[in-house]
């Protein structure tokens, strides 16, 4: 599944309406099984409400998918700008106009290179690398260089407040990284997709042509709104980086 949301927009677009179409087919060939299975008894065909009933807990299982997109999306952009904002303070801390740490600066600015290419470039976030780690371990000896020396506590105390929240602001970015797609929810949307277009036919065994009709306009919402929400699974794939800048500050 997280291999099948991970695909390009287009190739999603399309693996979305073949699901869709294979959906619909099995669901016309059930209907036209049962309709030969209960050619003899109306009173077989399931009334049309029914078809509420399992759709209905399809939608709820979308929204809920739904849900998870948008509030990913939103927890990726606090956790970016947090990195940025700590980062932009360090930055400032050492530059030459307030305590002119060369060691600290040139290590944020690693930093961030190593973030923009392989944590957030390659791997849009999924998982820590060990360069990062290492930028870390730079900036973190560079502050204990300060506190030895002759920098007020004051300073250093603000300076090792910015780096924790530093550290937690990227735990957070790749925490939400690592979180992007719950399978069981989204193969609950899938089971549950499949059941609404076999309800869709059963409803319809008295009337296959309007059951036809009812199935491709369903396969329609499906398509659009697997894929709507498909490529924004992953809330980092529309993100800006929040860091290009900083270099040249």
């Amino acid at each position: 599944m997280h291999s099948i949301l991970s695909l390009p927009p287009v190739q999603l677009l399309l693996a979305i309406v073949l699901f869709v179409v294979v959906g619909t087919g099995v669901a016309m060939l059930l209907l036209f099984g049962l309709r030969r299975a209960f050619r003899t008894s109306s009173m077989a065909v399931p009334v049309a409400t029914f078809i509420s009933t399992v759709a209905t807990a399809w939608a709820l299982a979308l929204g809920f998918a739904a849900a998870d997109v948008w509030t990913l999306r939103a927890d990726a952009d606090k956790a970016a700008f947090a990195e940025r904002s700590s980062v932009m303070r360090l930055v400032g801390m050492a530059d030459t106009q307030a305590l002119d740490i060369p060691e600290l600066r040139e290590a944020i600015i690693d930093y961030v290179a190593l973030v923009t290419t392989d944590e957030w470039g390659a791997g849009l976030n999924s998982r820590p690398h060990t360069g990062v780690d290492d930028a870390l371990q730079a900036i973190r000896l560079a502050i204990i260089d300060l506190a030895y020396g002759e920098a007020p506590e004051a300073l250093v105390d603000k300076a090792v407040n910015d780096f924790d929240e530093l550290q937690d602001a990227r735990n957070a970015r790749l925490g939400v990284g690592e979180s992007v797609v719950d399978e069981a929810k989204w193969y609950l949307v899938v089971i549950l997709t499949v059941m609404s277009m076999t309800t869709i036919g059963a409803c319809h065994l008295d009337r296959p042509v309007a059951g036809f009709n009812a199935l491709w306009i369903y396969g329609i919402v499906v398509v659009a709104s697997l894929w709507v929400l498909g490529i924004h699974i992953n809330p980092y794939t529309h993100l800006a980086i929040p860091f290009e800048a900083i270099d040249a500050v």
